[in-house]
């Protein structure tokens, strides 16, 4: 039984969500055709998976502070963003309709586990991705996660570790 809405790109415009969010639950071949319609998606760069209630970002709160925007992830790829964000997707919508008692392994294969674990929290049709094109992926990865950090005091809710480049430490000072 399949359950996807074919709603389509959004983004975020006074609040509410419009064209440069992707909806996660799609039907695949539907979020293919929008991701790909994203001309900058064949690049490398950056992409954050974001958390929405009633078409808004749901806040979430954090150590010392709120996260009006909805973070939950924040990703990078060295190749293609359209292949990774696609099997972010695939690994999402599998552990959301999976019932074996266990995560689905497909695609994005981490964060399927950890979004297994939440599913019933965390409803697929909240979940919406977007992409950052960049030529320096493992900088801007970086740079958002220690953005984050140095806001809230810790990582996005999914994420398990820092970007892979160490940060300008003087922000911390």
């Amino acid at each position: 039984m399949d359950n996807y809405y074919i709603t389509g790109k959004l983004k975020l415009k006074n609040n509410c969500v419009d064209k440069s969010y992707l909806k996660v639950n799609q039907e695949p071949k539907m979020f293919q055709h929008e991701l790909r319609s994203i001309t900058q998606s064949v690049n490398e760069g950056i992409y954050k998976l974001y958390y929405f209630e009633d078409d808004k970002p749901r806040t979430i709160y954090r150590l010392f502070s709120k996260d009006d925007t909805g973070v939950l992830y924040i990703g990078m790829t060295e190749g293609p963003l359209y292949d990774r964000v696609c099997n972010l997707q695939k690994a999402l919508v599998a552990n959301w309709e999976t019932d074996e008692g266990k995560p689905a392994s497909s695609g994005h294969t981490q964060m399927g586990k950890k979004y297994y674990r939440i599913r019933k929290k965390i409803n697929i049709d909240d979940l919406y991705i977007q992409i950052t094109p960049d030529h320096y992926p493992k900088q801007a990865e970086t740079n958002a996660i220690e953005d984050y950090v140095k806001k809230f005091a810790e990582l996005p809710p999914l994420n398990g570790q820092y970007g892979s480049i160490d940060p300008e430490w003087s922000i911390f000072s």
